[in-house]
């Protein structure tokens, strides 16, 4: 048995215990333990709370309850949850952000558990780093909002790849040390090094920044950066029920299996896959990155060979990047002229 909470959660927890039953009861089929022990795991985010302005607690704790309650609906946390990596992020980003916690709790607290779901929901996001960098930021951000801006730039960096654009636009605006951090460089890079980075990644999605940084400029060469999919039957927790076709339409790749229309997305930070409609034909344009026999995609003078693209189902290519289903795969792959990948 758990030794009894004590502490400024259990006191706000019992000055508030009328208005907290009442929401528990309002939403059907709650599980309370579930609920406790959310609540008790984020004892020491109060407590940071506490130290920093205990005139605050009460009014964290209410935002902190109303969205425990919602991430133990979604499984997100609570004992058995079905996404630990989400619990664990949202504790981590909270307990290092009581300043932040203090200046906007109705705010704060529901765009956390909201960015910690999304991604989760995106296979292949790096939730940790996401976490860490965000723990990093709050300590430096001037404010909630210039926080939560650098936020969805450091999401895009830990592999939510179609956040890309508005991630770039907001760069324009954050201080040179706060985009350093989101994007992975260090915090004491020169703002003019800074600004080259970011002019850098609108013009080419498959550069790296520490190296755009530090001016190393790799060989190109024609790489796979990764595959992305999986079978969605049986329970196997992929994105496509058939091997899926690919597509490009208005600048965009697609992936569609036959049910469903994805917009796929890539770069250095990873890729994403988003529904965005029904199944529908894709018109599979080719630029300069070609896919020929035997699985070899040539790019000008640079060529290789991918044996596993040798019996390609459909392929689509713009001039940097070149997507490809095969017969017996749920798979796409993503090759890219590129000085990065495998």
């Amino acid at each position: 048995m758990s030794a009894p909470l004590v502490g400024p959660l259990a006191e706000a927890l019992s000055r508030g215990r009328t208005e907290y039953n009442s929401r528990a009861r309002s939403v059907p089929g709650l599980d309370g333990e579930a609920l406790g022990s959310a609540l008790r795991a984020l004892d020491a985010v109060v407590q940071g709370v506490h130290a920093h302005d205990p005139a605050a607690v009460d009014v964290v704790v209410s935002a902190l309850f109303d969205a425990s309650v919602g991430m133990v609906v979604r499984g997100m946390t609570g004992a058995g949850a079905r996404r630990p990596e989400a619990d664990v992020a949202w504790r981590t980003i909270l307990a290092a952000a009581p300043r932040m916690l203090c200046l906007e709790p109705g705010r704060v607290v529901p765009s956390i558990a909201h960015g910690c779901g999304a991604l989760a929901d995106v296979r292949g996001a790096r939730l940790a780093d996401w976490a860490s960098t965000m723990a990093a930021l709050a300590a430096r951000a001037p404010d909630v909002d210039t926080w939560l801006r650098a936020g969805m730039v450091a999401a895009w960096r830990s592999g939510v790849a179609h956040a890309r654009e508005k991630a770039l636009a907001q760069c324009d605006s954050l201080p040179a040390d706060l985009v350093a951090l989101a994007v992975g460089l260090d915090v004491g890079t020169e703002p003019v090094v800074v600004a080259r980075v970011t002019r850098r990644l609108r013009d080419d999605r498959w550069a790296w920044p520490p190296d755009v940084a530090a001016g190393i400029e790799r060989p190109l060469g024609v790489r796979m950066t990764c595959r992305i999919g999986g079978f969605r039957g049986f329970g196997f927790g992929g994105r496509f029920l058939a091997p899926p076709l690919v597509g490009i339409r208005d600048g965009a790749f697609l992936v569609c299996d036959g049910e469903r229309t994805f917009e796929l997305h890539a770069d250095f930070s990873g890729a994403s896959l988003v529904p965005v409609g029904p199944a529908s034909s894709l018109p599979a344009p080719r630029g300069a990155m070609m896919l020929g026999a035997g699985g070899e995609v040539r790019r000008g003078d640079l060529s290789r060979v991918f044996p596993g693209l040798a019996d390609e189902v459909s392929w689509a290519s713009d001039d940097a990047t070149l997507v490809a289903s095969q017969p017996i795969s749920h798979h796409v792959t993503i090759v890219a002229c590129t000085g990065y990948g495998v």
